[in-house]
């Protein structure tokens, strides 16, 4: 019976062949973490237990708390941890943990609204109608909040915050919810809850049925891709240093069999000696073209004076002539600015914003230029709108 989990699905949205040396092959690596997910798995296990002995009505104290994040960080670590930004040590991430602990006790405490009924849970939810395939449900802290509203809640220790947006189109979350429909008979919505504790800050999203509809099946469809998948290429990324199967990767072995040679051979290295060359070139390469664009630049500017002071569109050379066009354009305001929103809500507000992919001013433009509405829309746009001249020139022979 094939069951995936969230983890799993990004895996292969993120590097098909990451996922194939994880779930498929199973390759076995002498890391098995980086600093990032070690600290998260921590945090995560301390407030399981803050929340473990709140169920049996025992509040931990803050100092309880933290002694037990550090027992467990002392007990786990291991040297095979890595850590991808070298400025940084064991202790500034250790205390990082520390910190979104603190931070998460003092806002949250006595941890008295709802009631918990289920911490890193653990179930299937079944994605087709004859349950073969299954979607693995590890919920952080479940909560029972009365009336028929439930809260799934999930720590976050990352160093980035998301845009509501991208929460509102989470999968995760939204999965786990639609297992809660499926648990308690008193269902009537489920709030999302992402606590991002390393900015101490909660954020939230709700689904509707019918969204909860479509991510069912799309999740399904998802998971059919990847069984029926045949190629597994690597997608090189910013995440790659990140990744625990970078050393065997094919896109990096070359850079693995570098670091292995003495510095006489790194040196020596036919490979390292054509990048360097290729680099160098292409330098020299783009230096000239800026200082050709520049010169360029300028001799346009004189070209154009030179025909506004003479009154004339066309010089001539030697061989060829270069004729001057002037032409207007015209321009909106640009992105975040108060114009731009208030442009949008009036966009909005009569109805057009769809008729330009959700403001491409490009679209505005042409339908300014056009006058394709009827004179109140198009006068409305025409008070955002500035006029500008440029210059384009062509050569030709003479």
């Amino acid at each position: 019976m094939p069951s995936f989990s969230h983890s799993k699905i990004v895996a292969f949205e993120t590097c098909p062949l990451q996922y194939k040396y994880a779930y498929i092959d199973r390759i076995k690596v002498e890391a098995e973490d980086t600093v990032e997910t070690f600290l998260g798995s921590r945090v995560h296990e301390a407030l399981e237990k803050l929340y473990r002995d709140k169920k049996y009505e025992r509040l931990m104290s803050l100092e309880e708390l933290l002694a037990y994040y550090n027992k467990l960080w002392k007990e786990e670590w291991k040297d095979s941890v890595v850590i991808v930004k070298k400025e940084y040590t064991q202790e500034n991430y250790r205390k990082i943990g520390e910190r979104c602990l603190s931070d998460y006790y003092k806002r949250h405490k006595p941890f008295d609204r709802g009631r918990i009924i289920g911490l890193e849970t653990t179930d299937f939810l079944a994605l087709d109608e004859e349950g073969k395939y299954k979607f693995h449900i590890r919920i952080d802290r479940l909560m029972d909040m009365g009336n028929g509203v439930y809260e799934v809640h999930d720590y976050k220790t990352g160093s980035s915050l998301p845009k509501q947006e991208e929460l509102d189109q989470d999968r995760q979350l939204a999965v786990y919810s639609l297992w809660v429909r499926q648990q308690f008979k008193d269902f009537k919505k489920v709030r999302l809850v992402w606590h991002y504790v390393a900015f101490d800050k909660e954020m939230d999203s709700y689904r509707t049925k019918e969204q909860l509809a479509t991510l069912r099946k799309e999740t399904f469809e998802k998971i059919k891709k990847i069984e029926s998948a045949e190629e597994f290429l690597a997608n090189v990324s910013g995440l790659c240093d990140w990744c625990l199967y970078k050393g065997i990767c094919p896109m990096w072995k070359h850079e693995v069999q570098l670091e292995e040679k003495p510095e006489n051979e790194y040196l020596n290295d036919p490979g390292l000696k054509l990048v360097d060359e290729y680099v160098r070139i292409k330098g020299e390469l783009d230096e000239h073209r800026r200082e050709a664009e520049e010169k360029l630049e300028k001799l346009k500017q004189a070209l154009i004076a030179f025909c506004a002071k003479e009154g004339v569109s066309a010089v001539f050379g030697s061989e060829n002539k270069i004729t001057v066009k002037q032409y207007e354009y015209i321009k909106f305001p640009g992105k975040n600015t108060e114009e731009r929103e208030e442009l949008i809500k009036i966009l909005q507000s009569i109805g057009k914003l769809s008729k330009v992919s959700d403001l491409d001013v490009y679209v505005l433009a042409k339908i300014l230029k056009n006058k394709e509405w009827d004179e109140h829309q198009l006068d409305l746009l025409r008070k955002f709108e500035t006029r500008e001249k440029s210059h384009r020139l062509s050569i030709s022979k003479k």
